[in-house]
């Protein structure tokens, strides 16, 4: 009887000792967070969360400590699911609202600027750490105008750290987007076959209108462009009109204008809309009419109107899947019938790095109705495949260098060759919250002006942009 008496008493004695030492879990967690010591962390917490005897509250506090460790040490993924769990879990709204602030930072990791942004609009207004969330959401979705609430309604952000530097730079996208600006670009390639063009343009976009979600904004360019292969050299001047109109879901880009070499006058632009409703689905749809920009090609008075219709489609968290077709109609009667594949895996961090990997497979193919040669590169079929790999570093929290490099082949007429490309640029910003690209690159596959074994062609290009 006094063996049962004791089992007993045992047994109602576990959840208290269970809650203690779950509860002793926690505080280590949160000590070797403020130690930096995220592994450490990871596993405090996740030994809280092993204990049955947890109560709700502490359980919540287990999984967010569990949430901001994973999300330190890079896996997205899992601190995702420890925010849902915790966010489930939570005792009040302020703990509801610490949840959905770091799920948003998981998924904006993520690529998943919509679900983060349902996730913490709503309250975000006046708290720095969910407006961070709300305007990296924002830019991604290439919606600033929606962002200028929550920027005017923020608290002081501190001088440093991760929160004041990453609130610093975002405000700073966010009054880039706001504001109009002026933009310059310069282009110039070289191939094995003897052809240099040389691009120069500048343009101007005015602030963007709003009203409700969706905003507008309009402006001008003008662009000049020189190709030369070696027995004679053409150039081409154009002027265009921008217009760029976003709502929540859709966005339309307009440019419209004419163009002239030499006594050649000609209508130019592009129209591209595209819809997404989700993170995981888009829909891309373009026209565009422009020269062929080859010597003979703009000599014989030649232009083209391209129809395309593009789609993204998001397998799993880090695979893409972007299908595209096209058809382009030439004014020597040719017709070019075409599409294309990508398999993209986004860029994945290195843990204990500044840096990500991603990887890409890609095929495309076309034919055309009136092949030809000596004006511009025309073969009766033409198909290429290949695979690479993406590197993305960031050199500080203001700069990042991009590299890719792929292999792979293509068949021209039948006739197969190995191909390679291979690519670097720098992008970053400049005082006066300006922005800079520089990139430069050397491709064997097929160009406008050629393409076959022994086909190479270098190319550079550098862009920059300030607001007014």
């Amino acid at each position: 009887m006094k063996r049962r008496l004791l089992g007993l008493a045992l047994a109602l004695a576990l959840p208290a000792v269970h809650a203690q030492t779950g509860a002793a879990d926690i505080r280590a967690g949160r000590a070797a967070l403020a130690a930096e010591q995220p592994v450490q962390a990871r596993a405090r917490f996740a030994a809280a969360l092993a204990d049955p005897g947890l109560g709700r509250e502490d359980r919540c506090a287990a999984q967010l400590g569990l949430g901001q460790a994973t999300l330190w040490l890079g896996d997205y993924r899992a601190a995702a699911e420890a925010y849902r769990a915790a966010l489930a879990q939570a005792p009040d709204e302020a703990s509801r609202q610490v949840a959905a602030t770091g799920l948003a930072q998981a998924l904006n990791a993520q690529d998943r600027p919509r679900e983060a942004l349902a996730l913490v609009a709503p309250f975000a207004a006046g708290q720095l750490r969910p407006t961070v969330e709300v305007l990296r959401s924002l830019r991604s979705l290439d919606q600033a105008p929606r962002g200028r609430p929550y920027l005017d309604a923020a608290p002081p952000a501190p001088a440093g750290g991760y929160l004041g530097t990453q609130f610093r730079l975002l405000s700073d996208d966010m009054a880039y987007a706001l504001a109009p600006h002026i933009d310059a670009t310069f282009d110039a390639s070289h191939d094995s076959e003897g052809l240099d063009t040389w691009h120069v343009g500048v343009g101007a976009l005015s602030a963007p209108a709003t009203r409700g979600s969706a905003s507008l904004a309009w402006g001008a360019r003008a662009d000049t462009l020189e190709v030369d292969d070696g027995r004679r050299s053409r150039r081409v001047y154009g002027a265009s009109v921008l217009g760029q109109w976003h709502a929540d879901t859709q966005r339309l880009d307009l440019v419209l204008g004419s163009g002239r070499a030499g006594d050649w006058h000609f209508l130019q632009g592009s129209a591209a809309w595209t819809v997404q409703p989700s993170d995981d689905f888009g829909l891309s749809a373009g026209v565009e009419r422009a020269p062929v920009p080859t010597p003979t090609s703009l000599a014989q008075r030649l232009i083209g109107n391209r129809y395309a219709l593009d789609l993204s489609l998001r397998a799993s968290t880090h695979w893409y899947v972007l299908p595209g077709a096209y058809r382009q109609v030439f004014s020597d009667g040719n017709h070019r019938d075409g599409g294309g594949l990508r398999l993209l895996f986004s860029p994945l961090d290195v843990a204990d790095t500044r840096g990500a990997l991603g990887a890409e497979l890609s095929t495309r193919l076309f034919h055309d109705s009136r092949p030809s040669r000596g004006v511009y590169f025309n073969p009766a079929r033409y198909r290429a495949t290949q695979a690479g790999l993406i590197g993305v570093y960031g050199l500080d929290p203001g700069w990042k260098l991009r590299a890719n490099a792929d292999v792979g082949r293509q068949w021209i007429d039948g006739n197969g060759a190995s191909t390679y490309t291979v690519g670097l640029s720098l992008e970053g910003r400049l005082p006066g919250n300006g922005r800079l690209r520089l990139g430069v690159g050397r491709s064997s596959v097929a160009s406008v002006s050629g393409g076959g074994a022994g086909y190479w062609n270098d190319n550079a290009s550098l862009s920059l942009s300030w607001t007014l």
